[in-house]
C-alpha cells in the first residue's frame, strides 16, 4: 500500500466540494469555502479520485516513497 502526500493550490480552488465527497477524512472546506487539508499524508487511495474529480485541478497527489505525481 502506498502513502500519498497531498498538495493543494488554494488559489485555484472554487469550493465545488467534489474532493470532500471522494475523501471526506482528508479534505474540508474552510469558512471561506476553500479546501483545506485535514491530513497532509494518507494511505487512502480515495485521494487519487478526489484529485481527479477537482474541476479546477487544485489538488496534486504524490507518492511519498518516490516523489512521483500519482494524480
Amino acid at each position: 500500500m502506498s502513502t500519498y502526500l497531498i498538495e493543494i493550490d488554494r488559489s485555484l480552488c472554487s469550493g465545488f466540494g467534489s474532493c470532500l465527497k471522494e475523501a471526506p477524512g482528508v479534505f474540508a472546506l474552510d469558512d471561506g469555502g476553500v479546501v483545506t487539508l485535514l491530513v497532509a499524508e494518507t494511505d487512502d487511495e480515495a485521494v487519487l479520485d478526489a484529485a481527479g474529480s477537482c474541476p479546477m485541478g487544485a489538488i496534486a497527489v504524490f507518492e511519498c516513497a518516490t516523489g512521483e505525481q500519482a494524480a
